[in-house]
């Protein structure tokens, strides 16, 4: 009985697929691999979303700058790439910033270089210039420059990082509330505020290291908990420094020249094409440009708004600076000697980026 219900099935089913035509030639359709392109298509219609992610507002002009990458980059890639935009810390703190791009959380991220205590050859962003630095476009041309010729790209390669874009902020000069500074005698038992490399030279010259958070810059200054604080002209007008100090010294152009970077998920770089990784980082070029210009013409109204508040503005001499030099000097080598050790060319790095300055500095 089971026989012959078996053979009505199977009888059945014949004549259902020659109904349908499958007794015809043509293969039967293979449904996974039909699934899989219709989904490659819809995938290619729709444009690759990248997220981006700064600790700042957009509503800053920082902010409303990079704001502008998303549309530069949707006209760069035809409308086949576009930016998720982030900010006031929406996706991690500014702290966690570095490591979240590595991981992942972020495709991109604004990144400045005092964020990137990690790397060991960020330290080119952070060397110190005993003869002082120079202005902020040529300092952006070197920065962007060292990417290509030292080892920077491969130290971030390790934490999952690439770099899309560099530039130099201006170059730190120092405020204090009560000493003009003119040699490192005058540091001596002064707490100056500063980070990074800026503290370990203000260390040995003598002074008192504090970190401040740039919300305490004016209250650490105005109370005496600090007597100077070093950062560049746009910073001390921000936060309103030159309403409480009495003097500024300039070592030159600065006597560090802090960078912000434009860092990329190197996973999702590699990723790209070469076509849309030129896109990316085109965008991100040209934001970075139109700040630099914003920056650069800030730096010089603002050192105009500090003299015309009535603090008086004292730039080195060469003699002068070379007191200081020394002191600089430990900083840099001490860097050197550490990155050194960890495998890192860092004094090629740090003779490329000396002779470059030199070399404009006489071209000038």
């Amino acid at each position: 009985m089971k026989k012959l219900v078996a053979l009505i099935l199977t009888a059945a089913m014949v004549f259902c697929l020659c109904a349908c035509g499958g007794g015809s030639d043509a293969p039967a359709a293979d449904t996974t691999e039909s699934g899989d392109s219709a989904a490659q298509t819809a995938t290619a219609d729709e444009p690759i979303v990248l997220t981006f992610a700064a600790h700042f507002s957009n509503t800053i002009t920082l902010g409303e700058v990079i704001s502008q990458a998303k549309e530069i980059l949707e006209e760069k890639s035809g409308g086949t790439m576009t930016l998720d935009m982030y900010f006031n810390e929406a996706l991690m703190k500014q702290s966690d910033t570095f490591v979240g791009v590595g991981q992942g959380i972020a495709d991109i991220a604004y990144i400045p270089s005092q964020n990137l205590g990690d790397v060991q050859m960020a330290g080119i962003f952070k060397i110190l210039y005993p003869d002082g630095a120079l202005d902020t476009y040529t300092m952006t041309d070197i920065y962007r420059s060292a990417m290509e010729e030292t080892q920077l790209q491969d130290n971030l390669a390790e934490y999952n990082l690439h770099c899309l874009a560099v530039r130099a902020l201006g170059g730190k000069q120092l405020c204090t509330s009560k000493v003009q500074v003119t040699s490192p005698e005058d540091l001596k038992g002064m707490n100056v505020g500063a980070n990074g490399n800026d503290s370990y030279f203000f260390s040995e010259c003598g002074a008192g290291a504090v970190a401040l958070s740039n919300a305490d810059y004016y209250t650490g200054l105005s109370n005496g908990l600090v007597g100077g604080i070093t950062n560049h002209y746009v910073s001390i007008v921000t936060y309103n420094l030159n309403e409480v100090a009495k003097y500024i010294t300039e070592f030159g152009g600065g006597l560090e020249v802090a960078a912000e970077t434009y860092m990329m998920n190197l996973d999702t770089w590699n990723s790209l094409t070469e076509e849309q990784q030129q896109w990316v980082t085109d965008t991100f070029l040209e934001v970075s440009d139109m700040m630099e210009e914003s920056d650069a013409a800030d730096l010089v109204a603002d050192r105009q708004v500090c003299i015309d508040t009535g603090v008086e503005v004292y730039t080195l001499n060469e003699d002068e600076m070379a007191a200081f030099a020394p002191y600089m000097e430990k900083v840099n080598n001490d860097w050197i000697a550490t990155a050194t050790e960890a495998g890192w060319d860092a004094q090629g790095a740090y003779d490329y980026i000396i002779s470059a300055v030199d070399a404009a500095s006489e071209a000038a």
